[in-house]
């Protein structure tokens, strides 16, 4: 019982820990959205920029915005690594949750047979304790 109670909480912590895996994992993902619509952005500023002719500050603009893309596609790199560790750690806990799961269903069912025997071994016990109690009756 002790043990199936620490298994438990067990289960419960690494239940938490896929829980908020997940809601980061969704986090990522709406920045991953957010930087992407950014990069977007910033490339429509770069095709403007690289349409008008000339101008010193529309080069200084270009070159900005160059290196707004360039940080954009860092980030975007970035969190899509994060992304790819978030969610092979979740899928290393999912794993680990059903190994677990699969440990007490099977000591379930070991414990459900001792029960059963233990049950049949009472009534067995039973009725030798009648069928011995008539005997000494008879006596």
């Amino acid at each position: 019982s002790k043990s199936s109670e620490e298994i438990k909480q067990q289960n419960s912590e690494l239940s938490e820990r896929v829980h908020s895996l997940v809601s980061q994992n969704s986090a990522m993902k709406l920045d991953m959205e957010d930087l992407h619509k950014k990069l977007e952005m910033a490339e429509l500023m770069i095709q403007q920029f690289s349409s008008q002719a000339g101008s010193l500050d529309a080069n200084q603009q270009l070159q900005m915005a160059l290196e707004e893309k360039a940080s954009l596609e860092t980030q975007v790199a970035q969190l899509s690594e994060s992304l790819r560790q978030l969610q092979a750690e979740r899928d290393q806990y999912v794993e680990k949750l059903k190994e677990e799961r699969s440990i007490w269903q099977q000591r379930v069912e070991q414990l459900s047979e001792q029960v059963r025997t233990m049950a049949e071994e009472k009534e067995r016990y039973m009725a030798q304790i009648r069928e011995l109690e008539a005997n000494v009756a008879e006596l």
